[in-house]
């Protein structure tokens, strides 16, 4: 069984930077995002977030989260998946 991490922000630049660091110390771990609304806001997104766990390759995904409606939207998000997510602290 693989892991992957899947990042969660309300801020589409952290969301994006965080798998850019990860990705130098853990190049065989598949890192997947999402950050900001699809008007490009501040907030997050339903289905930006199903679309990066999709896009994880991993079995079982580790996901980090910014703010409590991110949580939100993740839990929602990992309901229609057939991934094993895992709720980590807070970013």
């Amino acid at each position: 069984m693989s892991i992957g991490i899947l990042i969660v922000s309300h801020v589409e630049q952290i969301a994006q930077g965080v798998p850019t660091l990860l990705s130098q110390v853990a190049p065989d771990i598949s890192i997947t995002f999402a950050g900001g609304t699809a008007g490009q806001e501040i907030g997050t997104s339903l289905e930006k977030i199903s679309n990066a766990l999709d896009a994880n390759r991993a079995e079982e995904v580790l996901a980090f989260y910014d703010l409590g409606s991110a949580k939100m939207n993740l839990e929602m998000a990992s309901e229609f998946s057939s991934k094993r997510v895992t709720f980590m602290i807070p970013l």
